[in-house]
């Protein structure tokens, strides 16, 4: 009987445990989804930096949902990379400020070979050569950027980078004083970028050579709602609105809205690309030469 009893005590303890100690797979599906939204939240971090060096750390470290803003103006003595790359949904946020580049010896301002950055509402100015370079990487966003008294020009995206979003930018007064104004436009996209980019509500004034230059470049860039002006100066600028490609090519850029007012040469020029381009809506006046070359 003690026997008998004993026994059914020790069924019933053990039933007990089994009950408190387990966890049914949703509740630790839950836990697990909670702690890794936790580990999430306290990747990303937020700084404001003033000077090049707390920069360049931050940049270096720089992880996807960071947001990394830019106080005031900060005076770069060698170029500033963004090589890490955030996420589709969870990109790096670069923010704010002035970069001022006069302190550069040679080179670009800033170069991006990552992917997933937002670059916004900054100044990136007097660089040696370009300001802003997207060389390698995409799904890149630019909105509000000023670039400006650049060497080069203000904006450049080549060699593969793809898929970059250029919204609401300024680009003006750039000038490469080595070459008389040759080379400087205010946005380019060329010389083998890759597919995707677009530009959007954007402006180019006063640059030395286009406001858009697309020379050699392989695969179709949209432009819409943007406007080119007075570009053209310096003796070799070759001052079209919007450069749209090159001999030898046939690409089908397309351009929409957009106007092209009193460039040294022409408002939309083809420059030998014989792909169809497609423009459409898009109007201008006072170009020193005429306002639709070379388009086929």
């Amino acid at each position: 009987m003690k026997n008998g009893t004993l026994i059914t005590l020790l069924c019933i303890a053990f039933a007990g445990c089994q009950k408190n100690n387990g966890v049914s797979p949703n509740t630790a599906d839950e836990k697990l989804a909670s702690s890794t939204a936790t580990l999430v939240t306290a990747a990303a971090t937020s700084v404001t930096v003033t000077t090049e060096t707390a920069l360049k750390a931050a940049i270096k470290a720089a992880a996807p949902g960071d947001i990394i803003t830019v106080s005031g103006t900060i005076k770069l003595t060698s170029t500033l990379q963004l090589l890490n790359s955030g996420t589709s949904s969870s990109k790096i946020n670069f923010t704010g400020g002035t970069l001022d580049c006069s302190g550069i010896s040679s080179g670009w301002g800033v170069k991006c070979n990552g992917s997933y950055w937002n670059i916004t509402n900054m100044t990136i100015k007097n660089a040696p050569d370009c300001g802003l370079v997207f060389q390698y990487g995409g799904y890149n966003y630019v909105y509000n950027v000023t670039t400006s008294g650049n060497h080069d020009s203000g904006l450049q995206i080549y060699n593969q980078s793809h898929h970059n979003n250029v919204s609401y930018c300024k680009s003006n007064d750039n000038y490469d004083t080595q070459n008389g104004g040759e080379n400087a436009d205010g946005f380019a996209c060329k010389l083998s970028a890759g597919a995707g980019n677009k530009f959007d509500h954007c402006t180019a004034n006063h640059n030395s050579d286009d406001g858009w230059d697309l020379y050699g470049q392989p695969s179709t860039v949209t432009i819409t709602n943007c406007t080119a002006t007075n570009n053209g100066y310096g003796g070799n600028g070759d001052g079209n609105g919007f450069k749209l490609g090159s001999s030898g090519q046939s690409v089908p850029h397309t351009v929409t809205n957009c106007t092209s007012s009193y460039n040294m040469a022409s408002g939309y020029d083809g420059n030998g690309n014989t792909g169809h381009i497609t423009i459409t809506g898009s109007t201008g006046t006072g170009n020193g030469k005429t306002l639709f070359y070379r388009l086929y």
